[in-house]
């Protein structure tokens, strides 16, 4: 697919390293932070013909990413375009904490795109899966 072309929800692209080539996902985007994408770290040697077993899952990281000038500075290629699948339709909820090392002292906040809330306690299993929120995502 051309390089200059116009990212949207749902695009997947290709990721080269050197585990093999793996795959992420234009999930969401947000007004202020713009693109949230998803990265699935299943590892191919060749590209799939069909991508949709590899994205119908929880993505192993979500990050805000200018995913747009990745694609038109030629670093990711976009590859395919499939709906968002049931498991990542939702905007996800951002985790951050004050103390990384979660000790007694620790305040965790959380994010889902609109709105932020705090809690002084440890985190629910749940809780433990979200991913983590960059502090340049405070609102």
């Amino acid at each position: 697919m051309n390089k200059n072309r116009t990212v949207k929800i749902g695009d997947i692209f290709q990721i080269l390293s050197r585990e093999g080539i793996c795959y992420g996902q234009i999930l969401h985007k947000h007004k202020k932070w713009g693109y949230i994408i998803g990265v699935f770290r299943n590892f191919f040697d060749k590209e799939p013909e069909n991508f949709s077993f590899v994205i119908n899952r929880k993505p192993d990281f979500i990050t805000p990413f200018l995913i747009n000038i990745a694609v038109s500075r030629g670093y990711f290629r976009i590859v395919g375009h499939e709906a968002i699948s049931q498991c990542n339709a939702e905007f996800p909820i951002f985790r951050g904490t004050n103390n990384p090392s979660e000790g007694l002292n620790t305040l965790w906040w959380f994010w889902d795109g609109e709105r932020e809330w705090r809690v002084d306690r440890p985190l629910t299993e749940i809780e433990k899966h979200y991913p983590q929120k960059s502090s340049r995502l405070s609102p």
